[in-house]
């Protein structure tokens, strides 16, 4: 598919240091700060909420994204400050995309409107035996989960490496400066949809207590496309997965 859409306005950090600065981590007021107070395993934390996203258009910053690093997460999800990109860490990794190739600041002095970070110690690799339908995504990640030791009742990071399928993503150029709410449009967006692109995928299961969090409401999961060289990402809307691919998952449950 065209790539200089996502690939002409891309920062990459890679692999995270442990020298990087470590900032405040917290921006947001502190009733925002303790969602959710439960205390989620393999060190889930989410900034933001996408219920404000999409009710209130709230883009405003939540966390540094040099804070956030600090911690190491192995995997992340998110979308930049004021609807202008969108934020991934796959395997420790941090690629943020534009989606306007204008000039953009260094990762590290970035902010998240919307980050959920996890940690996993170690990963156990699956290899999906068939095609995955959009529709099938959730249900196949939870019994996928539950067959390798995983509780599906709780949240969970995954990476998965291989062919997507009847997919649809995005990345965040800019905010509507409209008015918001459901049914209407989050941001303005750079959209590309296909049948099948090769890449991977980051992505976090969460328990009901996240749903309209970390994720859209009545949705379980949060999941980005990280292209083959590591260099751009988008969030996807709506995805599936071809036999082949390998999913990651926690090899041990917490």
């Amino acid at each position: 598919m065209p790539s200089s859409w996502i690939c002409s306005a891309v920062i990459v950090v890679g692999a995270l240091a442990a020298t990087a600065p470590a900032l405040p981590q917290q921006m947001q007021p502190p009733g925002d700060a303790a969602m959710p107070t439960v205390r989620q395993p393999y060190a889930i934390e989410t900034f933001g909420e996408f219920r404000k996203l999409i009710q209130l258009g709230d883009f405003g910053a939540k966390v540094q994204l040099s804070a956030a690093i600090a911690k190491h997460p192995t995997t992340a999800v998110g979308a930049v400050t004021d609807a202008r990109g969108e934020i991934t860490i796959y395997a420790g990794k941090l690629i943020v995309s534009y989606g306007k190739p204008d000039a953009h600041p260094d990762a590290y002095t970035a902010a998240a409107a919307l980050l959920t970070v996890s940690s996993a110690g170690e990963w156990q690799s699956v290899i999906v035996d068939r095609d995955v339908t959009p529709s099938e995504i959730e249900p196949y990640l939870a019994v996928a989960a539950q067959a390798h030791g995983l509780d599906p009742g709780k949240s969970f990071p995954f990476e998965i490496e291989g062919a997507v399928a009847s997919y649809l993503m995005h990345v965040n150029a800019a905010p509507t400066e409209g008015p918001h709410g459901m049914g209407l449009p989050i941001a303005i967006t750079v959209v590309t949809r296909g049948d099948e692109i090769e890449g991977k995928v980051a992505g976090v299961y969460v328990s009901p207590d996240l749903v309209g969090i970390a994720t859209h409401g009545g949705e379980r999961t949060h999941a980005h496309w990280v292209s083959p060289d590591g260099t751009s990402t988008a969030h996807l809307d709506r995805w599936g997965l071809k036999a082949g691919a390998v999913l990651r998952l926690p090899k041990l449950r917490e």
